[in-house]
């Protein structure tokens, strides 16, 4: 028998507790594949810009029309 799961915010301490569980049947095997919610890569890449931006790395302009200059369109 084939069994899948999704356990939403779980942390490392439940997932030790399934696989310790799981091993209570020698014959069981648990292959255990993170994911990342969209809101969490969202809130990763806003940060990774707001770093950006407050190093200077990162341009803004204050309108389109300022874009498109910078860029000769």
């Amino acid at each position: 028998m084939v069994v899948n799961m999704t356990i939403q915010n779980a942390d490392n301490a439940l997932v030790a507790a399934i696989k310790s569980v799981c091993k209570l049947h020698p014959a069981a095997k648990v292959s255990i594949k993170k994911e990342h919610s969209l809101a969490d890569e969202l809130k990763a890449e806003q940060a990774e810009i707001l770093k950006e931006h407050e190093k200077g790395i990162l341009k803004t302009y204050a309108s389109m029309e300022e874009y498109e200059a910078a860029h000769g369109l």
